[in-house]
């Protein structure tokens, strides 16, 4: 299933992840083999060698993320209109979806005037479902319009070049804040962000389980549901608690970041790396399986992680 022309992969890659950047090309390669033209950037052309890449023709950016990312999408949009932004550590765990990812969400988001696709689906358990659903010919997806929806965050989207760009712009205006990832979410995400109307009212976030290429049972559905109500009543306490060690203790007890999200591109919540160390949560998801010590296996001889228990 061949993707668009318009549609491209942008996968930035933060100087001190550098050594994730050939398994996430190597999982999406296995995982979505008929991929768009995927594209590194935050790689000067030496430190990308034959990987394919947006060249960081000035080094000094590294250390800046939203530079980084601005600096890749003004040579993307010389060629598309669409990329799936997609970080370096959100790499994929089992069989994309390639139809959806290839055709079906692309053709929603020119017929929605979308300028946003977020591939972390409400369904999964981490996220309340509160703003508008739409119908299944558009896929249950989750039409993002209240103030606090997610809108413009960092997991794997996807976007309309434009708006990326325009985003990083907006993020690089502080400069105290040096661009960084958490930034651009939060100077994006808002609905008086500097953004045209339309732009902040094409937002949307799909239901993973309506485009997995292993499609829920109806009953796995409804306990699904169960669990998303009773972990969102559980999260809804964490920010009454008055100690950032007991609230830290308590968000590890119920597990917040302990998400696969099966979705057209299944992927762990958090992705690989927390705070610059392996994600606990996805280390113990992998080793339940034979791929996924296969997986570990590989991180360990990639990374600078001394042991990673497989």
């Amino acid at each position: 299933m061949k993707a668009s022309n318009n549609l491209c992969i942008l996968m930035p890659v933060w100087k001190d992840y550098q050594w994730v950047a050939p398994l996430a090309l190597e999982l999406i390669g296995r995982y979505w083999p008929s991929h768009p033209p995927i594209y590194l950037l935050g790689l000067t052309k030496e430190e990308a060698g034959a990987m394919p890449h947006f060249e960081l023709t000035n080094p000094e950016l590294r250390g800046n993320w939203s530079a980084m990312v601005l600096n890749g999408v003004q040579q993307a949009k010389q060629h598309f209109t669409q990329a799936y932004l997609i970080a370096e550590e959100h790499v994929p765990l089992a069989p994309c979806h390639e139809e959806h990812l290839n055709k079906t969400l692309p053709s929603l988001m020119e017929k929605l005037s979308a300028a946003y696709i977020s591939l972390m689906g409400w369904d999964n358990r981490r996220h309340p479902s509160k703003s508008p659903i739409l119908d299944e010919a558009h896929y249950r997806m989750m039409h993002l319009t209240l103030p606090k929806a997610p809108r413009f965050h960092l997991h794997p989207a996807l976007w309309r070049l434009d708006t990326l760009e325009k985003c990083c712009e907006i993020s690089l205006r502080d400069v105290s804040k040096n661009g960084s990832a958490w930034h651009f979410e939060k100077t994006s995400d808002k609905l008086q962000a500097d953004l045209p109307e339309e732009w902040k009212q094409g937002c949307y976030q799909i239901a993973a389980s309506r485009m997995s290429s292993q499609p829920l049972t109806t009953q796995r559905r409804i306990s699904t549901a169960t669990e998303r109500w009773i972990f969102n009543k559980l999260m809804a306490v964490c920010p009454l608690i008055p100690s950032v060690k007991l609230a830290e203790s308590y968000s590890r007890w119920v597990a917040f970041d302990n998400v696969f999200c099966n979705g057209p591109y299944p992927m762990f919540f958090s992705g690989l790396l927390q705070k610059g160390r392996l994600n606990i949560y996805l280390v113990k998801m992998l080793q339940r399986s034979s791929h996924g010590r296969e997986l570990l296996e590989k991180i360990a001889k990639a990374s600078n992680f001394k042991h990673v228990a497989v």
